[in-house]
């Protein structure tokens, strides 16, 4: 089976999962001005966990983390591209959103700082309990009692954690996603500030491409481009929030420029790349949806379920790997995708939609007259 079909397939079976899970569970895709963009981050999402069943696939071991053992460079090339692309665009996504706050007349600084650690903690300490304790069933020999793992394994705006869990690498159990998180973290602290920043700016627009400027000059100067791509998806996303203009762009026009785009790009993690993806990006924030795709119910579903499906789809990879990796015919592949499936709307309807909505549930004080 080739590469695109399996990707194809694997697709199929995660999307119908999480719409019937969403059914039996009762949740509906939010609704608003920029629908399309949940859509579009719905797919990067089911991307990303496919993309990780590649680096296992090449050995029993469970550690294993690798695609050198894919000899074709092209369905390497594009195996890389559908992960990393998908994780830019997540940057921007978070760039273009965030940004917005900090074009805002006014800014809730304590309101933003407790909204984001609840939409970012609580669904990160139930996937590590989730881990915890897969790992403690299929680790027995290494099983622990001890929680001094729990505060290393938590990301902050410092380094990826790298915690062990009853033996087993949080880097394998999590499919290695937590250093996004650093990174959104990261974005989360400078959003304040460049809200202050903007009040001084006059030309938002200019400001920004004056640092996106800087940074194409920038990398010339040192070895790591990589992170300064990071730099640049984000800025991309600002850049895109400073833009009024809101004209849709035909379907088809769109496509031919998602065509393009994708045609000129050889990595994801370069500082050129965010570039092409500004067009893409752009056309969609306009309201593209490339002939109602990205705003039809499977895809909205897929991107509501979005965070829950790149914090779980590690762990159920990782376990069925474990137990099924000798069955062969994609036997451990296909379960990981239906137990991601299955997992993501439970855990978006008990942890993320009830964190989220937090103040709902706290107690409500009553004043007398």
């Amino acid at each position: 089976m080739t590469i695109t079909y399996e990707y194809l397939l694997y697709f199929s079976i995660l999307i119908c999962t999480v719409m019937v899970m969403s059914y039996i569970l009762g949740i509906s895709p939010g609704t608003h001005k920029y629908s399309a963009l949940d859509g579009l981050r719905g797919v990067c999402a089911a991307l990303v966990a496919i993309f990780h069943l590649y680096w296992r696939a090449g050995g029993v071991q469970n550690n294993y983390w690798s695609l050198d053992y894919i000899i074709n460079s092209e369905a390497k090339k594009f195996i890389y591209l559908t992960g990393e692309l998908s994780v830019g665009i997540f940057f921007m996504l978070s760039g273009f959103l965030f940004f917005r706050k900090a074009l805002a007349e006014s800014f809730d600084f304590k309101g933003f700082a407790v909204s984001r650690f609840m939409r970012i903690y609580p669904p990160i300490v139930v996937t590590l309990v989730l881990i915890y304790l897969s790992t403690f069933i299929m680790y027995p020999e290494s099983a622990s009692y001890s929680f001094d793992w729990f505060k290393s394994s938590l990301p902050f705006i410092f380094d990826p954690p790298t915690a062990l869990i009853n033996g087993l690498s949080l880097q394998i159990a999590t499919s290695g996603v937590f250093w996004t998180l650093v990174w959104e973290l990261r974005l989360y602290f400078a959003i304040p500030l460049l809200y202050l920043l903007m009040k001084k700016v006059k030309y938002k627009s200019f400001f920004i491409i004056f640092l996106m400027c800087c940074i194409l000059t920038y990398k010339s100067f040192i070895s790591k481009e990589q992170y300064l791509s990071f730099l640049m998806y984000f800025l991309v996303g600002f850049l895109i929030a400073t833009i009024k203009t809101e004209k849709r762009v035909p379907d088809l026009l769109a496509i031919l420029i998602l065509a393009l785009a994708l045609f000129f790009t050889k990595h994801a993690y370069n500082t050129t790349t965010p570039l092409y993806m500004f067009f893409i990006f752009y056309t969609i924030k306009c309201g593209c949806d490339y002939f109602g795709l990205l705003t039809s119910k499977p895809f909205m579903l897929l991107g509501t379920c979005s965070y829950s499906i790149y914090l779980i789809h590690g762990i159920t990879q990782t376990v069925a790997k474990n137990y099924l990796y000798s069955s062969g015919n994609y036997c451990w592949q296909i379960t990981a995708i239906i137990a991601t499936g299955i997992l993501s709307p439970v855990m978006y309807k008990f942890v993320e939609n009830i964190s989220m909505n937090y103040k709902k549930y706290l107690p409500q004080t009553s004043t007398q007259a």
